[in-house]
């Protein structure tokens, strides 16, 4: 014969597990509002021309005219930022890149590299270093912008 449980047990059951959805809810969806997306934290940086970003605590010094890419049309998403007019599913195109530090599968160790120039369409200098939970990734034609930014990261 099956045991009853006493009506107070149950309502102490049941409320916690309603107090527990709640908490639940309401955690995912301030989570589901954070906005993941580098903000400008300083738009006059020491050097002239350029502004510090910040992303998910890690900092870095772009030049002042890139701006964020709309990456939601692209296979792969990541936090971006470039001059403007760069396609921002392009890889290969100039810009900076937080690429997640575990998933980060780099061909050649970290600092700057000047690329072969079989490819026009390729910047001339690239590069990333480890900052945080990020390998931040530059590329320009310029080599003291690449240099400039993988310096700054922090």
């Amino acid at each position: 014969m099956m045991a009853v449980m006493p009506a107070r047990r149950s309502v102490r059951i049941l409320l916690f597990g309603a107090a527990l959805a709640l908490l639940l809810a309401v955690g995912l969806g301030l989570y589901a509002l954070r906005d993941s997306r580098a903000r400008v934290i300083d738009e006059s940086t020491d050097a002239t021309g350029w502004k510090t970003l910040e992303y998910e605590g890690v900092r870095v010094n772009i030049p002042s005219d890139w701006e964020r890419l709309d990456m939601g049309g692209c296979d792969f998403r990541f936090e971006r930022w470039a001059p403007q007019g760069v396609s921002p599913c392009d890889p290969d195109a100039e810009g900076v890149a937080f690429y997640g530090s575990a998933t980060f599968d780099p061909d050649l160790g970290p600092g700057v590299i000047r690329n072969d120039g079989e490819d026009p369409k390729i910047p001339g200098w690239e590069g990333y270093v480890y900052a945080g939970e990020f390998a931040v990734h530059a590329s320009s034609n310029d080599r003291a912008v690449v240099e400039g930014i993988l310096d700054s990261a922090k």
